[in-house]
């Protein structure tokens, strides 16, 4: 099967002024078939200048972070400042503008949104900044720890003596890069209806609680021990939520390596624990006790005082005992056939070698200009018309002459009208969309149609409670799968029909709704489509037209297709586990199930870029998303530089290859902690004089970044001493006012008072049936003619079936009692 076309973005300009902050976008968009032309300054891009280095390549062209994220597009230097005609024609010929200019850096007065919007009508500007471009915080410096700190995954994920970890490998700016195409596709649809362009101000940090799994939602709806809290001086307290927050308790070494399993309690968890207790019997491996445990209902026990802590710890161990014996090569296998949610934690290398990468040819060799060097493939797979054949980063300037003549003198084309029905509230407005999706990965695309207008049609049944439902935080904390903020926060403004799909009878209903639709979001192990008869290809058959989405761990092809485990065990079988520990220490792993963070902005993105691939085309697609692949994608310059020199990524704690200090710092106070990024030698000697005066800013030992990285450990001791007596506040004002990135370690118990979040209105308060009102996030970025509406919480069981089976397929009174009659309603 041809595996590239020309892209679903073809027709398409991007001009690219990104660094590091937005890198990623502009290589999305050009894996899609955009012409992508990064305008560089005279030094050329700043990212170029980013570790992980090819020792072996020229210097100057030797990162292999800009090797990664800068692939597939075409490179001019410019001044627009000082070539205000180019600058001019080159807007005048694009579709899209995505910059990164910072307010602490000061930005250039030939970006200010509204001149553009004024001069430009038909241009989408998408502005790419740690804090959004209005906020108290707005102009704070920013570095990736600094803004995994102040969004919240940073106070989730601990180390072995409590201290908050980021993930050894910057992710922040990802996050918000891979968000910022989908939000551009957003702005695309509207202009397709309404002619016009629009400014989009995405908030880096903004895009960051989305990877607590619902957890800063806990304050809002008053669930306060949500979470555990760590404890002065010891471990946290016992985590019943079924969430798998003491990240720390689910790393078990191996013979050969280590694994993912959490032991989890509970109705949602509970189950796959009984399957690794079935399989150790089998195996041999029989207690009288523990064996004989039912996990789906131990947290009543544990709740009752019968079961301890003491007891935990001693199942863990005869656990332990049992996987001494086990290699990780073997796992994925017992995971499929046994339904045991456990997975090898991989490292790059073993990435590269993944026989389920693979069987999907997802790695790709591309061919620069200094030689040879791996990266991830495309973000999606199941359409070859999606992406094009990945080419090399560009050199400075190496496309100038040929940018300047085929761009200037041109105009964006006048895009033709929309094909999902008339304009209403909403840039996405007359799109239907039939969600069929569990848990965070799907459910968050789907979320994202919602809030900007399309009708999303949610199905599912009580018979079957959905995961999302029963980890929470719950109003007050009393369990109520009908009240989950996840839930609420992942399927807000969608419609909801209860059917249960083992009736015949409600299957129907589903293929009916396929006709109906635009788009269907399932996120079922790969498969269970076809077994219902509702497989893409049978879908396909009443509505030709139709783009499918199917999310799911590892795709739905391969060797381990069939897997079925949650984004924890992405994280482990996409190398992120093995990446986030102190250095030399245990793994830690990220928080909660990491892959459905990543998964859904890819997912996003693929799918508009599909409709609108259709508006022009007519074709439907499938689209198959792996989470395992889309998180790749965040460990791109990982996979190059092993490719290149051989080098795993291992874990480093809180320090980063490019900076010293840099770190997490006690600050004054109970489990009060400062994030501090010191970018350079000149930020050095103002922090020094700060915390030391005049003889630490003289220390030789620290007068170069390399000679701080030769002595980081009495470095840190020196930045710790003093932070430790400090109020977080006074360090987050002082450092921030001598330009140096700094940022408490903000709480989920606090970040709704947070004055940046509070005045972006990150948490979004809405009607409630059963609770009188719930919290939500609101969408990362803010859309100048188009924002997104929030305005019906998600759907409690079977709220809107007359609406959906009556009003929209039209059914009458007969067909609705034959429903009923046939159980299939519930």
């Amino acid at each position: 099967m041809t595996r590239y076309g020309e892209g679903f973005l073809k027709p398409y300009k991007v001009l690219d002024l990104c660094d590091h902050r937005g890198l990623l976008a502009g290589h999305m968009f050009a894996q899609m078939g955009a012409d992508v032309v990064q305008l560089e300054p005279q030094g050329g891009n700043p990212a170029r200048r980013l570790p992980p280095f090819a020792d072996s390549w020229p210097s100057g062209e030797n990162s292999l972070f800009w090797a990664a994220y800068a692939a597939g597009k075409r490179s001019i230097v410019a001044d627009p400042g000082a070539e205000p005609a180019l600058w001019d024609q080159l807007l005048q010929s694009c579709d899209i503008l995505i910059e990164s200019a910072t307010p602490a850096g000061g930005r250039p007065s030939w970006l200010d949104p509204r001149a553009l919007a004024e001069r430009y009508p038909r241009l989408i500007h998408i502005s790419i900044t740690p804090f959004g471009l209005e906020g108290p915080k707005h102009d704070w410096p920013d570095s990736d720890i600094t803004l995994w700190a102040a969004g919240g995954p940073m106070w989730l994920t601990r180390s072995h003596d409590d201290r908050p970890l980021r993930i050894s490998v910057p992710q922040s700016y990802l996050h918000a890069g891979a968000t910022a195409v989908g939000a551009a596709l957003i702005a695309l649809a509207d202009r397709v209806r309404s002619g016009m362009g629009q400014h989009v101000d995405l908030a880096v940090v903004q895009t960051l609680p989305q990877c607590t799994l619902g957890a800063v939602l806990a304050e809002g709806v008053g669930h306060d021990d949500f979470v555990p809290r760590p404890r002065p001086g010891g471990e946290p307290v016992l985590d019943l939520s079924g969430s798998g927050s003491v990240t720390r308790k689910s790393k078990w070494p191996l013979s050969d390596g280590m694994a993912e399993l959490h032991l989890g309690i509970g109705p949602a968890a509970g189950p796959a624990s009984n399957k690794l207790m079935a399989w150790m019997r089998e195996e041999g491996w029989y207690h009288p006790i523990y064996s004989n445990w039912d996990w789906s209902g131990l947290h009543e026990r544990i709740i009752g005082g019968e079961i301890g802590s003491a007891d935990l710890d001693s199942v863990r161990c005869w656990v332990q005992s049992f996987l001494d014996t086990r290699r990780k090569d073997e796992l994925v296998e017992v995971a499929i056939r046994r339904g045991v949610r456990i997975a090898p934690i991989l490292t790059i290398a073993d990435l590269i070698d993944s026989p389920q990468f693979a069987a999907r040819d997802f790695m790709e060799t591309i061919e620069g200009p200094c030689g040879p060097y791996k990266t991830p493939g495309a973000f999606a797979r199941g359409c070859p018309d999606a992406f094009v054949p990945p080419s090399p980063a560009p050199r400075l300037g190496e496309h100038d002459a040929e940018v300047r003549r085929q761009w200037t003198g041109q105009v964006a084309a006048p895009a033709p009208v929309p094909d999902f029905g008339e304009a209403g509230d909403g840039p996405l407005a007359g799109l239907k969309v039939l969600d069929l999706a569990w848990v965070v990965a799907g459910p968050l695309v789907g979320r994202t149609l919602a809030d900007f207008g399309a009708t999303v049609v949610r199905v599912e049944s009580s018979r079957r409670v959905e995961t999302a439902r029963v980890i929470g935080p719950f109003p007050n904390g009393d369990h109520d799968v009908q009240q989950s903020g996840l839930f609420e926060t992942c399927n807000a403004g969608k419609l909801g029909l209860s059917l249960d799909l083992s009736k015949a009878a409600a299957r129907q209903v589903v293929r009916d709704l396929a006709q109906w639709a635009d788009v269907v979001v399932e996120s079922f192990t790969p498969g269970q489509m076809a077994k219902w008869n509702l497989s893409y290809d049978q879908l396909r058959d009443v509505n030709p037209a139709l783009v499918m989405v199917s999310t799911s761990l590892s795709g739905q092809d391969g060797p381990h297709a069939h897997y079925s485990g949650y984004g924890n065990h992405g994280a482990a079988l996409s190398g992120f586990q093995h990446i986030v520990g102190e250095q030399g220490g245990p793994l830690v792993g990220p928080y909660g199930p990491y892959t459905d963070f990543i998964a859904p902005r890819f997912g996003l993105t693929a799918l508009l870029a599909a409709l609108d691939h259709r508006r022009r085309t007519g074709k439907g697609c499938h689209l198959d998303i792996s989470q395992i692949e889309a998180g790749v994608q965040f460990l791109a310059p990982q996979v190059a530089a092993h490719s290149v020199t051989g080098a795993v990524q291992a874990a480093m704690g809180n320090r980063d290859a490019a900076m010293a200090p840099h770190g997490v710092f006690r600050a004054a106070g109970d489990d009060q902690w400062i994030a501090i990024a010191v970018e350079n030698d000149a930020q050095w000697r103002t922090f020094a004089e700060l915390i030391g005066g005049a003889a630490l800013a003289a220390d030789h030992r620290f007068a170069t970044v390399e000679a701080r990285h030769g002595h980081v450990e009495a470095l840190e001791q020196i930045v710790e001493t003093w932070t430790k007596d400090q109020n977080v506040e006074w360090l987050e004002k002082s450092l921030c006012l001598r330009a140096i990135p700094a940022h408490r370690v903000q709480s989920i118990y606090g970040l709704g008072a947070d004055p940046q979040m509070r005045g972006r209105e990150h948490l979004i308060r809405i009607d409630h049936p059963l609770s009188g009102t719930t919290m939500i996030e609101a969408a990362p970025f803010r859309m100048s003619r188009t924002p997104a509406r929030y305005a019906v919480c998600a759907p409690p069981y079977g709220r809107d079936n007359d609406h959906v089976l009556a009003e929209i397929l039209g059914y009458g009174k007969d067909r609705l009692e034959a429903l009923a009659e046939a159980d299939a309603l519930i």
